[in-house]
């Protein structure tokens, strides 16, 4: 299921203001250097890295019997110090302008999650993402105790990168600050937790609204399981907005050029276009999975993509004259987690360790 590992990057991002605040930090990292300096371990390039640390209590002998060592810790204390500092050893590392910083996982991941989550999420919601982003990072890294941040293909944010020449208001400054430390504590009180199936890392995909019920994964996902997620279309309803619910106009000729880009060696007859539309296979939670459209056989996603739509769920109709009317139920590609789900079952009482269970199915959470 190559393609559900390519929407998971594809749609990491939830507020189009906070993507633009993201993706600004990376090309004001040079004045940044200073942050990440005082958060991780900074490179210039020349040292040798052949004299790296070895991962902190590894040789470290603990007694199991429950004595107290010469410090005065007891042998559980000791234990969970060097699982504690088992994942702070895992590191991210970040290069701006030649200069390496290495940041651990625990620092990185605030600076993840505040890109991936909007605002309004409550703090059971964002320890919800601080998870989802930290089973992702170890997923990526597999057995390394390091990786380069653009393996992962994260949008980031570091305290000071995008605070200062963004052309941001005093108002949204004070709001991305407040964010990012929520963030923090998400990370902290979540510190070092993953979700895994059957002992290996999932892939933790999250949308920001299903469509009233989240899709199916393929068999290499058994934890992906359709479920209902009925707080969608109560949250929708709640915002007075169209979170849940869109529709688009097309005219016919706008219409046939961008299915025409999907296959250009089947031009699509703009005069026979309504009548040569339709929906073959749609999945459990009303996803379109194959559609013709003129001589061509696409996905749903392919028509998504092709006519900027927010999701795969839609209907099309073509009875308005000279125009085709889509549409649309949700945000995102539907699997996993639905941010806006999660953020209803927050505000009713749910724990974070609830909600990720429910929207992934016979995961364990760990902390590592």
């Amino acid at each position: 299921m190559r393609k559900i590992g390519v929407i998971f990057a594809a749609l990491f991002m939830v507020s189009w203001m906070f993507s633009f605040f993201c993706m600004h930090a990376a090309g004001q990292d040079g004045a940044g250097n200073s942050h990440n300096a005082e958060q991780g371990d900074v490179e210039t390039g020349a040292a040798d890295l052949s004299g790296e640390q070895k991962i902190p209590g590894q040789s470290d002998k603990l007694g199991i019997s429950g004595n107290t060592n010469r410090s005065g810790e007891s042998a559980l204390e000791a234990a969970q110090q060097e699982s504690r500092n088992m994942f702070q050893s895992r590191r991210v590392i970040l290069e701006r302008y030649g200069v390496k910083t290495y940041l651990s996982v625990e620092d990185y991941l605030p600076g993840v999650v505040v890109c991936q989550a909007s605002p309004e999420l409550g703090q059971e919601a964002l320890k919800c993402q601080a998870v989802i982003a930290r089973t992702y990072i170890y997923r990526q890294m597999g057995e390394r105790e390091e990786i380069q941040e653009e393996e992962l293909d994260l949008d980031y944010l570091g305290d000071r990168t995008a605070f200062d020449g963004a052309g941001l208001t005093v108002h949204q400054k004070e709001q991305l600050a407040e964010s990012l430390e929520r963030c923090k504590l998400a990370a902290k009180e979540t510190a070092g937790m993953v979700m895994k199936y059957e002992d290996r890392y999932i892939l933790p995909l999250f949308h920001e609204c299903s469509a009233g019920r989240t899709r199916t994964g393929e068999a290499d996902y058994p934890y992906l399981q359709s479920v209902e997620s009925k707080w969608d279309e109560q949250k929708n309803k709640d915002r007075h907005s169209a979170t849940l619910e869109s529709e688009t106009a097309f005219n016919l000729s706008d219409f046939a050029a961008r299915i025409g880009k999907l296959n250009d060696s089947r031009a699509v007859d703009e005069a026979r276009l309504p009548s040569e539309i339709q929906v073959v296979k749609r999945d459990d939670a009303g996803y379109v999975l194959q559609m013709k459209i003129g001589p061509g056989t696409y996905t749903g996603d392919e028509v998504q993509y092709a006519l900027e739509l927010p999701s795969a769920c839609f209907t099309i109709d073509t009875k308005s004259q000279g125009q085709i009317i889509v549409r649309t139920k949700g945000r995102g590609h539907g699997y996993g987690l639905s941010q806006n789900g999660a953020e209803a079952m927050a505000e009713e009482g749910w724990s974070f360790e609830d909600i990720l269970k429910y929207y992934y199915k016979n995961i364990s959470l760990v902390t590592e």
